[in-house]
């Protein structure tokens, strides 16, 4: 009677450190999945606020007349008519030489 009950604690404590690594190692699977979770959750707050300023940016240029001419100037070069352009060079380029 003695050895059975030796041999029942025994499988009694390989089953417990068995439950117990089972438990840390899900315990780390879980930590991970929330680390992960969160990171995920930042990105998904980032490209909210990058579809909400492209979405201001088109209504912008929809409705906005000095949005149209800043971008026709600085991207097409544009001027209004009467207008002189001047283009400005650096002393440091060669112009060629």
């Amino acid at each position: 009677m003695r050895i059975f009950r030796y041999i029942l604690f025994v499988v009694a404590l390989a089953l417990l450190g068995a439950s117990i690594k089972q438990f840390i190692n899900g315990y780390g699977d879980w930590q991970a999945a929330q680390i992960a979770e969160q990171a995920y959750q930042a990105e998904l707050r980032e490209l909210e606020a990058q579809r909400d300023a492209m979405k201001h940016r088109i209504e912008m240029l929809k409705t906005d007349d000095l949005t149209k001419q800043r971008i026709a100037r600085k991207r097409l070069g544009y001027i209004k008519p009467g207008e002189i352009k001047y283009k400005f060079v650096s002393p440091n380029q060669n112009n060629g030489l």
